[in-house]
């Protein structure tokens, strides 16, 4: 090759090198500083931080990936500064005591054989509004208590291979705000003679629900099942 034409090759491998380096060096400097921050869960375990903070947590940004790894009650992250900041707002927002929720119970028979009974009253109206029986009387009560994720039975009555009742409640979300809230749940009653039902319901807390109601196989009328959800004191 002429002197020339190698002087030529040797300077465009030259140029082009140095245009490579301008551009790496230009999309290192554009690349998001990363930190490294670890959080201490109090209350929530591993698995839900994550979900709650994936969002914030770029795995997928090219040359600067977010990344996160999760001990039994410590979660830590790499991410940039603004998008740890979020991530400590998000878990100092959700990382709280779980509330306990306590659940009363009533079961109402509907068959005819009462005009009213003083025991059912705050619930009579709502009964007559949404059946179209002649009576309602009060049959038991039960109040059982648990938190997010718990599954509660109670056994009412006076004996369950005869006329006793089992109560189930498996709680669900539990969203409290101020004095209210919502308590996400699946109730139901059985009885290994009578019947059954369990059925989903969103009940606000403080007030009482009517969540179900089964025609009863021995003895005639119908069952019905009313809860109040109210949040116990910690």
């Amino acid at each position: 090759m002429p002197f020339d034409r190698k002087f030529l090759a040797i300077g465009l491998f030259a140029a082009l090198l140095g245009v490579m380096v301008w551009a790496l060096l230009r999309y290192q400097a554009s690349a998001p500083a990363l930190e490294t921050q670890t959080f201490e869960l109090q209350h929530l375990e591993s698995h839900e931080a994550r979900d709650l903070i994936r969002p914030y947590v770029w795995d997928d940004r090219a040359g600067a990936a977010g990344t996160m790894s999760a001990t039994d009650n410590m979660i830590s992250v790499r991410e940039t500064p603004d998008n740890l900041d979020r991530i400590a707002a998000v878990l100092e927002e959700f990382d709280l005591p779980r509330p306990t929720v306590r659940l009363n119970f009533q079961l109402i028979e509907a068959d005819g054989a009462a005009q009213e009974d003083p025991a059912i009253a705050d619930v009579e109206a709502e009964l007559r509004r949404l059946f179209r029986y002649e009576g309602y009387r009060l049959v038991n009560e039960a109040v059982v208590g648990g938190m997010e994720g718990s599954h509660i039975e109670q056994v009412v009555g006076t004996n369950w291979n005869e006329e006793g009742w089992i109560i189930t409640a498996s709680i669900g979300s539990v969203r409290v705000i101020d004095d209210s809230g919502w308590v996400q749940m699946e109730v139901g009653v059985r009885s290994p003679t009578r019947g059954a039902f369990m059925t989903r319901v969103n009940a606000r807390i403080g007030q009482t629900m009517v969540v179900g109601n089964a025609e009863l196989m021995t003895g005639g009328g119908t069952l019905i099942l009313t809860v109040r959800p109210e949040i116990a004191a910690n």
